[in-house]
């Protein structure tokens, strides 16, 4: 019942527990009349059925319980946590049980003679002794699986209650009656027998010694605050006793009980004050160990908060816990939040630096016990079931108690202890203060790691504003003086940086190339494509090439350049104010849209776009084609990013709101005509994010 008591949800706890309800139940035997329990159902009645028919139940239990309990005790079998081994360990002996009482309900009904019913209770109470004899051959097992001589002590001392026990019950049941003519003529050779009450002594003292099954902080606090109750309630009466005897003499005996309730009321004040203290002064006078953790973690929550950096703040976790604590066994794992594994990233004393937990079953662990309203904490006998792919080498690293750290629910990280510098286990109010350690550590970690987040993510934010700059001053800055050739060019990226690319390329006072370009995607990578493709065209537009030719050599360079999944569409144009000319070709870009007028005109000359096919199908698909200039014409490249802008509505700004705004424009100036159509663009857009780079270049005839 004590060990119990230490921990109810325990499963070695119950076990033990069953155990001992078990021995009590095979006992009962005894209550009843005569010397075989086998004629009870002739003589004493419905007491005797009830007695016995427990009694055939414990009988059939026991044997198992006792074998499941150290297949479990103190390293589980990893064989035995299978979900079927648990069943059978229940229903066989359920069905054995089921039998016995069937064939004692039948011996009662003169149905089968009670040598038959004699038989299967004699076969039961030999199973129960080969049970026992099995029980002690799985502990012998258990004592060579522990490595450690200090873990050793507590299972050597029931090892050695065990082979004594059933020394004692083989001599009882097999020499004694075969050297004496009967009990009651010869109690001398019987006698031995009533040192069988050493075994239970002999666990006791395993028990509490070595501080086994958590029973430790039940006993202490039992005595200790027992101890200090009886002496409280002494005093109390003491006082009331003394102080009532001299008033009462005083004011008479009839006030007696008055002066009693005034001193007991007085005295229940002063102690409600006084409570914390006194509790405080008994765990450091009774638990020096408790009051000094309590100390230690207590500071180490007021450190915590004001440690900046992840680093730093495993760095006094170490330091608290090993050597504030003087633990021998520490560990911290922490989420990767890519993989979402728990990884080993500080250890003391353990000898596999590389910890990677990656399927467990913690989060339905910790749902459980919220429900019974426990701490999480997740124990040795509990590893199998909660880390399957890791109990072994965690019972191997002598890791006794892991505390998760947990931040609104959310698991980012496990702390692992071995045992106290007592050498026994974390418990009771131990793991409570560990638990709220662990949680204010977790808020600390997770701080940081946001913390570094915003600081990575303002780094990245100010590289991309610089390279947003370079980009930019990559463009024209300086609109070239050609002939009668009013030009306006303007890129505006959706996010830093973009993927559009214009150009403006002049190589004599009356010849202008002009480049537009859209690397497919957005953002950094296309930006960079962007440049490596501005550098090309750079190189490539001589005075000796047609834009076809320059394009076709621009393909070729591209595709072992590009990424299978990256393409980019361009429009080039060559100006020729000799010739009164412009000759031009698209590569699968939009139209070029030409207005004079009033009128709008749309180009759209064959193309594919760069890097999509290596060369030939390229050139027998790219057209090029030639227009004369006129006075007033208005020549207009754009990529999609304007015609494709949408709305709150996801309407598209499109084509036909672009001609509408070339109309009737003759007279504008280039940049005018810029600022109207991005204008525009914003009005039609509203509080819509811009969805795609945006590039525009505007060449009006004068």
């Amino acid at each position: 019942f004590i060990v119990l008591t230490a921990k109810p949800d325990g499963r070695i706890q119950r076990l033990f527990y069953l155990i001992g309800v078990l021995s009590v139940i095979t006992s009962l035997n005894i209550l009843l009349e005569g010397t075989s329990f086998f004629k009870i159902y002739e003589s004493v009645g419905v007491l005797a059925i009830i007695i016995g028919c427990l009694w055939l139940i414990g009988m059939s239990f026991i044997a198992f319980i006792i074998n499941y309990f150290f297949l479990n005790f103190p390293i589980p079998f990893k064989f035995v946590q299978k979900k079927w081994i648990k069943i059978l360990f229940f229903i066989i002996p359920s069905i054995i049980a089921l039998f016995a009482i069937v064939t004692a309900v039948l011996m009662f009904e003169k149905k089968v003679s009670g040598t038959t019913f004699n038989h299967v209770a004699q076969a039961l109470a030999i199973f129960s002794l080969a049970a026992q004899f099995i029980a002690w051959i799985i502990l012998i097992i258990q004592y060579r699986r522990i490595k450690s001589k200090e873990n050793r002590k507590p299972l050597l001392i029931m090892l050695v209650a065990m082979t004594f026990g059933i020394a004692i019950a083989i001599y009882a049941t097999q020499i004694a009656p075969a050297i004496a003519d009967s009990f009651f003529n010869s109690p001398e050779y019987f006698a031995p027998i009533v040192l069988i009450a050493l075994v239970p002594l002999f666990f006791a003292y395993a028990i509490f010694k070595y501080q086994l099954m958590d029973v430790s902080v039940v006993v202490r606090n039992t005595i200790v605050y027992g101890a200090a109750t009886l002496t409280i309630a002494a005093i109390y009466f003491l006082v009331v006793y003394v102080a009532g005897q001299s008033i009462s003499t005083a004011l008479g005996a009839e006030n007696q009980g008055i002066v009693a309730g005034v001193f007991f009321i007085i005295f229940a004040i002063v102690f409600q004050s006084s409570k914390d203290r006194f509790q405080d002064f008994l765990t450091k006078k009774f638990y020096p160990e408790q009051f000094a953790h309590q100390r230690i973690i207590v500071q180490f929550s007021n450190d915590i908060s004001t440690v900046v950096g992840l680093d730093n703040i495993l760095e006094l976790m170490v330091k608290t816990f090993v050597e504030g604590l003087k633990i021998k066994k520490f560990g911290i794992l922490l989420r990767d939040n890519k993989t979402q594994d728990l990884r080993l990233l500080r250890n003391v004393g353990m000898t596999e630096k590389e910890c990677v937990i990656k399927n467990s079953n913690l989060v339905q662990f910790i749902k459980e016990k919220n429900l019974i309203d426990r701490l999480p904490i997740v124990e040795q006998n509990d590893f199998e079931r909660v880390f399957p792919d890791n109990a072994k080498r965690l019972v191997d690293e002598e890791i006794f108690t892991i505390v998760p750290m947990l931040v609104k629910s959310k698991v980012i990280g496990l702390l692992l202890f071995g045992l106290k510098h007592s050498g026994s286990h974390f418990a009771g109010k131990d793991l409570e203060l560990l638990y709220a350690a662990a949680n204010q550590a977790a808020v600390s970690i997770e701080n940081a790691r946001l913390y570094d987040s915003e600081v990575q993510k303002q780094k990245i934010e100010r590289d991309l504003d610089l390279a947003r700059k370079i980009q930019q001053g990559l463009l024209p800055q300086c609109i070239p003086q050609i002939g009668n050739l009013d030009i306006c060019g303007e890129m505006i990226p959706a996010m830093q940086v973009g993927g559009d690319y214009y150009d403006l390329i002049p190589f004599s006072n009356d010849k202008l190339f002009v480049v537009v370009g859209d690397v497919s995607g957005k953002g950094l990578s296309a930006s960079l494509y962007m440049t490596k493709l501005q550098t090309m065209i750079q190189l490539s537009c001589t005075a000796d090439r047609t834009p076809k030719e320059i394009l076709v050599d621009i393909n070729k360079r591209m595709y072992n350049e590009l990424d299978r999944n990256w393409f980019v569409t361009i429009t080039l144009a060559l100006f020729d104010m000799k010739k009164n000319t412009v000759k031009f070709c698209r590569a699968g870009h939009l139209p070029i849209l030409t207005a004079t007028n009033g009128t709008v005109e749309s180009y759209k000359s064959q193309g594919i776009g760069v890097g999509l096919e290596k060369g030939i199908v390229f050139e027998q698909s790219l057209a090029e084609e030639e227009v004369i200039l006129k006075p007033g014409q208005m020549f207009i490249f754009f990529t999609d990013g304007i015609t494709e802008a949408m709305n709150e509505k996801n309407e598209l700004f499109g084509e036909k709101n672009l001609t509408q705004l070339l109309l009737h424009k003759s007279k504008s100036k280039s940049s005018d005509i810029v600022n109207e159509i991005w204008t525009a663009v914003n009005t039609f857009r509203g509080s819509a994010e811009v969805n795609d780079d945006m590039t525009m270049v505007v060449v009006k005839v004068s």
